[in-house]
């Protein structure tokens, strides 16, 4: 909201009209100014943003461009407002996102070029001592051709030859050696780079893929659907009354629910399906190649396998079992479909199974 009047500004007399004329101009332009500002500095959040898919920086921009469209739209100040405060999470959810992202290369780049430098550092010595072997030689064999005698000649040069062809297997050997240990070590690396970056996109308690994994996976899944039309499905699986179970046998046991019904819906997807803990006791379940009627069909049978088994709560305590119910909403993907549209209708699926009951399937096209 802009301020008419500074602190300690006078107010106008009402009948001083060029005064008023005036103030309302500085107004105007004072607003002309701040708009502008505001423009400036949403182009550069947009340019601050480097263009990498694994931070999902395309649709980082296209949020800041719609907040910046919405300001000179005739949106009420109380919409833009609240828009504001929903893109100021996310843009710092981005910065944060790009910031981690650009540690670790960094790291990755620093362990590179050590890893190189220190190779080249031992090559130029290793080669450095090679080459002034190779001059000795070459010396020796001169020396040898001012002798008088022929046979003296042969033999002289038959020793240097087979002398230089040890140095030079030695070198090649050398060589092969220090080519496999830089192999041996950049395999390490590469595999030290593969689990880091399996980590950061896995939940550590259950074993599935963590938020920030799905909003990858559907954002590329999206993106690559309009290209190439392929169905699929996506579900909200949400743990009924999970509160209850944390209250009444403790954290431990809860988060081995948690654990179990991951590993529930894990065994009843297949491999080319997606499976992430959303949050909480809320994991997404994104079925490929699937109509709507089977996705439905898909859900009711996890809602009714999870509710049919009891879990042992104790070890000591044989008898003593619970068990436990999901909710679940579910919708498939359709065309002109963001991320953000496609689990907000799941979503609102699931508050409609809550509503109903729990224990059940709704779900929303």
């Amino acid at each position: 909201m802009i301020k008419l009047l500074k602190r300690g500004d006078k107010p106008l007399p009402e009948d001083n009209s060029d005064a008023v004329i005036q103030s309302a101009t500085d107004i105007k332009e004072r607003a002309e100014m701040l708009f502008r500002s505001v423009d400036v500095l949403l182009h550069f959040l947009k340019a601050f943003a480097l263009d990498f898919k694994e931070i999902n920086a395309e649709r980082y921009k296209q949020e800041v461009q719609e907040l910046n469209d919405l300001y000179h739209s005739d949106e009420r100040s109380k919409r833009i407002e609240m828009h504001f405060e929903r893109q100021k999470e996310r843009i710092l959810a981005f910065i944060e996102r790009q910031r981690s992202y650009v540690h670790d290369k960094e790291k990755e780049l620093r362990d590179i070029i050590d890893l190189l430098t220190k190779a080249m550092a031992n090559l130029n010595v290793e080669n450095l001592e090679f080459y002034r072997r190779i001059h000795d030689q070459g010396e020796k064999m001169i020396e040898i051709s001012g002798l008088d005698d022929i046979k003296k000649i042969k033999n002289a040069l038959k020793v240097e030859v087979e002398q230089m062809w040890e140095m030079v297997e030695l070198k090649q050997d050398q060589e092969k050696r220090q080519i496999q240990s830089l192999a041996n070590q950049v395999h390490t690396l590469q595999a030290e780079l593969a689990a880091a970056k399996k980590k950061s996109m896995t939940d550590g308690l259950t074993g599935v893929y963590n938020r920030h994994a799905l909003d990858h996976f559907l954002a590329e899944r999206i993106d690559r659907n309009r290209m190439v039309h392929e169905d699929f499905s996506l579900m909200m699986v949400d743990i009924d009354n999970f509160k209850q179970i944390n209250d009444k046998y403790g954290h431990l046991i809860g988060d081995r629910v948690l654990v179990a019904l991951a590993q529930k819906c894990h065994g009843a997807i297949r491999g080319d399906d997606f499976l992430a803990r959303y949050g909480g006791e809320e994991f997404t379940i994104i079925l490929e190649g699937t109509t709507f009627r089977n996705a439905l069909k898909k859900a009711r049978t996890i809602c009714t396998s999870v509710a049919a088994v009891r879990y042992a709560t104790s070890e000591v305590q044989k008898d003593d079992y619970l068990s436990m119910t999901v909710s679940i909403g579910m919708t498939q993907f359709k065309k002109g479909d963001t991320p953000e549209k496609l689990v907000a209708r799941a979503d609102k699926a699931l508050y409609e199974a809550k509503r109903k009951g729990k224990n059940c399937v709704v779900g929303q096209r």
